[in-house]
């Protein structure tokens, strides 16, 4: 993404971050204004303790002393009751944005095809990073806002008190602290360096953890756990490094800010010094310049906040798609019932097209080796895609499915071109099983589920049809077996006809199955195909196995061509 939303036009992050606010705007800005009031509020009480050092000075503990002291007593704890129910009120807003930004991504990573699908070239991994740190990195940049407003609130009504204590003291204290705060512009684009690499370095390492554990078993057969572990070493060195400096240059930037600012001080406490000042004078004056110091810190929060608002929206905004100039999909508003928020309603399924004949006319894929391929499929056929291993087996089926870009070709159904492949190529009219079927770790009825509502009965037909059944008997649980991540439970041929059920559950017009029956023997595999022809179902597969290639109504063969 060459320009990023987060970067375009004056406060657009700004812009966007209130709109995503507003998702449950009553909680959210209930809150951001409590925290604007409570950064706001040091004036109450530095107002009232000048009051009591005043009157002390001049009257001893008198009574009005202890009213004064009372008063102090009751505007801090009321204070602190204040902030703990603004902190609720504050997080549960704040977390319901961050929860719709991550909600509008997952869907984008999951949909299938169609104006909604994001892009899917980021590593698992590095995903989960972006989905756990961005969303608050983004958001905080409305924080940054309301802290700065409490805190130029509070130096308002700070500066007019100092001022008429001592005009020539308040400027020698609060104008340096105002250079200070709008010098911090000029460092702000370090503040971006750093937080770039520090999240790509944290993204590289949860990116190759992913990979590892999906690949644990081959780096246990092949004995690769001390290179796996050097490598994990050498990445966690890299993050360490980046965090660091991302880290260090915070603490510095805070560190030179309150040094600066505590310089700033004492030179308007020397200013001071030169006329006559009551204890309570004094008192107010120092208590209101160290307060003051908060302002150039979040003058320079911002600039820094700003930096790193848009890193993360940069980062988050590659998870989705691309938008016109008249949407925004990280922000757009959906049902979510976290919080407290409503109940979202049942996913609705696309109108069933009854399939008469799938036609696929020179197809070409150029980065998989596949040129001018064409195919027919009819109702109720089984036509087997063979050929070695590199023809392109897998990438033809995937690529009629819309799960791989064409650079040619058309693929019609009933005579019908589909222009967006991933989008139609879906339940009712396909379901399709990949060659390494996934299985979650929860229980084997919802695994062929996946949430939708299929009756026990259709869920057993499917089981009964991908000749299951007899494995399904042997199972501890049956249905309620958990079958472990990524199916580790069962064999991989049981995985397999599990993934077969899950499809054929669905009932969809068209079956593609690439090479589903790889870990079978030839008894269960023939009994697979005769139950598929039996329940009329329409099958596209890939396979080089004899039972397969005997069945077929139509062979295409493939053979592995140069790719360019």
């Amino acid at each position: 993404m060459s320009v990023s939303r987060a970067r375009r036009g004056l406060m657009r992050g700004e812009r966007r971050m209130a709109s995503v606010a507003t998702f449950r705007g009553k909680q959210y800005w209930l809150g951001t204004a409590g925290w604007t009031a409570y950064f706001a509020s040091p004036v109450v009480p530095g107002w009232l303790i000048g009051k009591i050092f005043d009157e002390y000075q001049h009257r001893g503990a008198s009574g009005r002393v202890v009213v004064l002291v009372g008063a102090l007593a009751v505007v801090e704890f009321g204070l602190i009751f204040a902030i703990a129910v603004v902190h609720r009120t504050y997080i549960r807003g704040a977390e319901s944005a961050k929860a719709l930004m991550r909600a509008n991504v997952i869907d984008a990573q999951l949909a299938s095809g169609g104006t909604r699908a994001g892009s899917r070239n980021v590593a698992v991994g590095d995903v989960l990073v972006r989905l756990r740190d961005d969303p608050f990195d983004m958001l905080f940049l409305i924080d940054n806002w309301a802290d700065l407003l409490g805190s130029v609130l509070y130096g308002s009504a700070a500066a007019y008190f100092l001022v008429k204590i001592d005009p020539w003291a308040a400027v020698a204290g609060i104008a340096p602290l105002l250079a200070l705060g709008f010098a911090n512009r000029f460092v702000a684009h370090l503040a971006r360096r750093y937080r770039v690499r520090a999240r790509a370095a944290a993204s590289e390492v949860s990116g190759f953890l992913a990979a590892a554990f999906e690949a644990s078993l081959t780096v246990k057969v092949s004995g690769a756990q001390p290179n796996v572990l050097r490598r994990l070493d050498e990445l966690n060195e890299r993050r360490g490094r980046a965090a660091i400096a991302d880290g260090v240059w915070n603490e510095v930037t805070w560190t030179a800010n309150t040094t600066m600012a505590d310089v700033f001080i004492g030179v308007a406490l020397v200013v001071a010094a030169r006329g006559p000042l009551t204890a309570g004078d004094v008192t107010l004056f120092f208590s209101y310049l160290v307060a003051m110091t908060w302002l150039p810190m979040r003058l320079g929060g911002l600039v820094a906040g700003r930096r790193r608002y848009e890193v993360s929206a940069e980062r988050m905004d590659a998870l989705v798609a691309r938008a016109d100039d008249e949407s925004d999909p990280l922000v757009g508003f959906r049902p979510l019932p976290v919080l407290g928020g409503p109940v979202v309603p049942p996913p609705t399924s696309p109108q069933r097209v009854p399939l008469e004949r799938l036609e696929i006319r020179g197809l070409t894929v150029e980065s998989r080796g596949l040129r001018d391929v064409d195919l027919d499929v009819a109702r109720g056929e089984l036509v087997v895609v063979t050929g070695p291993v590199g023809a392109g087996k897998s990438s033809l089926l995937r690529a009629i499915v819309g799960l791989v870009d064409i650079d040619a070709g058309t693929v019609r159904w009933n005579g019908s071109v589909i222009a967006d492949r991933a989008a139609f190529f879906v339940p009712p009219q396909c379901a399709y099983v990949a060659q390494v079927p996934r299985l979650f770790a929860e229980p084997l009825g919802d695994n062929l589920r996946l949430g939708h509502p299929i009756s026990e009965r259709d869920v057993l037909t499917a089981i009964a049809t991908a000749a299951f059944d007899e494995d399904l008997a042997d199972l501890p649980e049956g249905l309620a077996t958990l079958v472990g991540a990524r199916g580790v439970r069962l064999s991989g041929g049981q995985v397999q006809r599990a993934a077969g059920a899950r499809a054929i559950a669905h009932r969809p017009e068209l079956l593609v199955l690439d090479d589903l029956t790889s870990a079978l023997d030839v008894t269960t595999e023939m009994q697979l195909w005769d139950r598929l022809a039996s329940a009329g179902f329409t099958v596209l597969t890939a396979s080089n196995r004899p039972a397969a290639l005997d069945r077929a109504h139509h062979v295409l063969e493939l053979r592995p061509t140069p790719r360019r």
